[in-house]
């Protein structure tokens, strides 16, 4: 079927081309791309070095009202477009790093990706820019008087909800093609071209065509907005529902899925800034107490039924990233017992039949064969499998009181459908449909089907009677309504009532409906715009090659690839080749290091096909060193120069496993190396010079376990990381020494939420040729310390958040976070030694973004130190740092 898929999309993608150029006038040219249908997630993306992009083919639980692949389609196309029309001269085999550079700094990704939502809307009868839903957050914000500055609408915010920058971008990005035409787009984009080094590219060359920077365009967007959202409301006469919980806790917080519980208790999925996801069960009283904490999940989903609780996860591969799976755990609420019902399984959204005894669950495999499945809740058995008609996308199917009926969403090429499984009959028929609006968990509820739609333009909850094939409003929210469930007993609807921090629990009764005035047709025809009416060119398939696409040589690059870690930045000159499946990494390259004034040459291969990975690398370095030399019975010290060749080979094995809220990593690594060295400046050392190191051999065994942080904590609240390594010479009767060391680290809460308290125990024993070497974590401000042989230390800091500002620094920065911390770090202890710490102090770190860039995120701080030793150059001293993460 995937072969099939793969077909139609080409041959669309082909047809696609010049629609989606047309606004930018620019042809896309040819692009690799690769349908990733080994992960449940849903994402795409394209990249250059090298020039490619992904498809991630799994349908998402929720989207918009159009065929899943159709949507990656034309966004991605976009960005294919955008890419060439701004750098698309910088071509392989040299150049395709400075133009995704090019591309990163001088486009905001507000911009690129606003573009691109504007263009799968236009160019379907779905798209993003189409659902209320997704437009929510920055309605709801400028309807409550919230208008926030353009950084923090743009970088987003660790306090408030805030618009994503694709939300941001669609309406600032649509608000200009409104005013200044479609052409704006290629006005601007064709300028940027010309001289992509002016600074502020973007910003100065909107404001030649528009008169407005990019802060000033934002306001007159916000304000058109919300005059705009205000007509809306207005029209739309909204009821004000009764929220609970009523007292908000000041940090975004939802509490998601309400679902009433026989004793009168409401069930729900709670999340909140400074805490992980977690199933919470909440009495009349507002009390809250956790049931369990849930892992990552690819929509956020729970069902409940007969004392019973399942929900569904994503686990990664134990070894591979992008090959990830969808598992469903069930919890029993009277023995609190958790089981995890399936592995390496492609499940979503299940739901459990009113007895408890069996679910049902979404089932896409990865040749896009969706189903729906019924399993057993004691063991995972498949109990029945029922193929999706015609293939359409399945999401969050739910039961009948009577467990015999399913109803789920359909999602297909002519929109969006309600769509009804009898079990018995194993057979299946549209209730409603096919229908412009993104139609979410359908539910039944006193013989009719309850379910969010946005008829009026928000989003809200509806009813269909299938006995009249009619639809009533249930809701008349005013920000909007979700997730709805039925109280049979009470005969109550439970929904979230959306705020502007965040989703609550209201609550009418199924008969409360007093909105005669809507109308609403019931249709079963379609009127959409589709790619079908592009004829399907088949193209011969051919296996991919995998070893003739080895080298792929895309870019010339100052530096080897590696941005993780500024420790890891080593300027120079690298060309770089990455094979299109990410398998194999090739880097030739040359650096100059200034200190010592000498060349260095590389040549590394890294391929990572297998469970193992295996990297080589050639380097002939220049090095340095000093000597003790007795002449005419005087000794001195002299300098020396030598080259060598160093050839290494290494082995690594990294594996990550899940459970619920917890991560594991483990792993082995094993290296080697063959040095020879060459041309020693001072030939009297010659008789002391070792010119080979023969096969040293370096292994390492790493355990960590975490458990998963909210986005306010600074740490893992608990967590335990687990290092060892041994470095020794057995092939090498000219050299000895042996190096262990062990590192370790110990996470545990603070004294208030979002504190973080470290411990780190590191020790090493040294002998030879390793004597001075140190392989552990060094006390704070160590360069500055008298010189002492280490053996171990023990390093505690408190780290705690100190306050969100959310300040901006014109152009320059916009700080989001500001941190505090205290630290003392112990060296060499002994049994019996004074127990004192060597150096200790405080610190004060901040989370900005930079001259606007989205990422990335930058961590800069200052750490003041006191050295504990009378013996020291200095007692009170300072050193800086600055990192950052994607």
């Amino acid at each position: 079927m995937l072969e099939e898929t793969a077909q139609q999309l080409a041959s669309e993608l082909e047809g696609m081309r010049e629609r989606v150029s047309e606004t930018l006038g620019k042809q896309p040219r040819k692009i690799s791309i690769i349908l990733q249908n080994q992960t449940v997630e849903s994402n795409g993306n394209v990249q250059l070095a090298p020039r490619r992009s992904e498809f991630y083919t799994t349908p998402p639980q929720q989207s918009d009202f159009q065929d899943w692949l159709n949507n990656l389609a034309i966004h991605e196309l976009r960005h294919v477009v955008q890419f060439d029309k701004l750098t698309g001269y910088l071509r392989a085999p040299l150049f395709e790093q400075l133009a995704l550079a090019i591309y990163g700094v001088t486009l905001p990704s507000w911009f690129f990706e606003g573009d691109a939502v504007i263009t799968e809307t236009n160019l379907s009868n779905a798209g993003r820019g189409r659902l209320p839903s997704w437009e929510m957050p920055l309605r709801t914000n400028l309807l409550s008087g919230r208008k926030y500055s353009y950084q923090k609408d743009y970088l987003g915010s660790l306090k408030d909800v805030t618009p994503g920058f694709y939300e941001l971008g669609y309406f600032m990005t649509s608000s200009l093609q409104k005013e200044y035409g479609a052409a704006i787009l290629d006005s601007l984009m064709t300028r940027m071209a010309k001289l992509p080094i002016r600074p502020y590219n973007f910003s100065n060359s909107l404001k030649k065509y528009t008169g407005y920077t990019t802060r000033k365009w934002h306001e007159k967007t916000r304000d058109e907005l919300t005059l705009k959202w205000q007509q809306q409301l207005a029209k739309n006469d909204p009821t004000d529902y009764p929220v609970w919980p009523a007292k908000p806790t000041g940090k975004p917080e939802s509490w998601l899925l309400p679902r009433a519980l026989p004793g009168g208790s409401i069930i729900a999925l709670h999340q909140h800034a400074g805490r992980v996801p977690a199933i919470v069960v909440m009495d009349t009283t507002g009390e809250l107490r956790e049931v369990v904490k849930t892992g990552r999940q690819t929509l956020p989903h729970f069902s409940y039924a007969a004392g019973k609780v399942v929900w569904d996860e994503v686990r990664r591969d134990v070894r591979y990233g992008k090959r990830t799976y969808g598992v469903i755990h069930v919890y029993d609420l009277d023995t609190r017992a958790r089981r995890q019902l399936s592995r390496k399984s492609r499940y979503f959204a299940p739901a459990l039949r009113p007895d408890g005894k069996q679910l049902i669950a979404v089932s896409i495999a990865e040749d896009n064969a969706i189903s729906l499945v019924l399993l057993d809740t004691d063991n995972g058995d498949i109990i029945g499998r029922f193929p999706s008609p015609a293939n359409i996308q399945l999401q969050t199917p739910a039961f009948d009181e009577t467990g015999s009926k399913v109803i789920a969403t359909g999602i297909s090429r002519q929109g969006a459908a309600l769509v009804e499984l009898d079990i018995p009959s194993a057979t299946y028929r549209i209730l409603l449909g096919w229908e412009a609006q993104q139609f979410e968990r359908p539910t039944y509820a006193d013989g009719q089907i309850v379910f969010k739609a946005h008829y009026n333009g928000i989003d809200n909850l509806y009813a269909l009677d299938t006995l009249t094939n009619t639809i009533r409003p249930l809701t008349n929210a005013r920000f909007g309504a979700f997730n709805p469930s039925f109280d049979a007993k009470n005969g109550r609807i439970w929904f979230n009532n959306y705020q502007r921090d965040g989703y609550r629990i209201s609550h009418l009764k199924i008969t409360d409906s007093h909105y005669s005035h809507f109308k609403a047709g019931v249709s079963h025809e379609s009127n959409f715009w589709t790619l079908d009416t592009f004829a399907i060119k088949k193209t011969a398939s051919t296996p991919y090659k995998g070893f003739k696409n080895l080298v792929n040589f895309h870019s010339l690059s100052v530096d080897n690839g590696n941005f993780d870690n500024l420790d890891e930045i080593n300027p120079g000159i690298y060309w770089l080749s990455d094979d299109l499946l990410n398998t194999t990494q090739i880097r030739l390259g040359y650096t100059y290091d200034g200190d010592i004034r000498s060349s260095e040459y590389l040549a590394s291969v890294s391929y990572q096909r297998f469970f193992p990975k295996f990297s080589v690398e050639y380097m002939n370095r220049g090095q340095v060193g000093a000597a003790r030399v007795t002449s005419d019975g005087e000794e001195r010290v002299i300098g020396f120069r030598w080259r060598e060749h160093v050839s290494t080979l290494r082995m690594d094995i990294p594996l990550a496993f899940y459970r619920l809220n917890e991560v594991f990593s483990t792993g082995f690594s094993a290296a080697t190396s063959y040095t020879g060295r060459y041309g020693l400046s001072e030939p009297s050392l010659q008789d002391r010079f070792i010119d080979r190191i023969r096969f040293p051999l370096h292994y390492q065994f790493y355990f960590n376990h975490n458990v998963r942080q909210s986005m306010l904590d600074l740490a893992p609240r608990w967590g335990q990381q687990f290092s060892v390594t041994y470095r020794h010479f057995p092939f090498d009767a000219a050299i000895s020494g042996e190096h262990f060391a062990v590192r370790t680290a110990f996470y545990f809460p603070g004294l208030w939420p979002n504190h973080s308290l470290l411990a780190r125990f590191n020790y090493q024993q040294r002998s030879g040729t390793y004597e001075m070497a140190n392989d552990i974590p060094l006390v704070s401000g160590y360069d500055q310390l008298r010189a002492v042989p280490v053996d171990n230390t023990l390093l505690f800091s408190y780290r705690f958040p100190i306050a969100y500002p959310d300040w901006s620094i014109g152009p320059l920065a916009y700080i989001k976070r500001f941190k505090g911390g205290l630290f003392a770090d112990f060296q060499n202890v002994r049994s019996g030694a004074a127990f004192s710490p060597r150096t200790f102090g405080l610190e004060l770190r901040s989370d900005m973004n930079l001259l606007r860039f989205y990422l990335p995120n930058f961590d800069i701080g200052v750490k003041l130190i006191y050295a504990n030793e009378a013996r020291t150059p200095q007692r009170i001293f300072a050193t800086y740092s600055i990192g950052y993460s994607y």
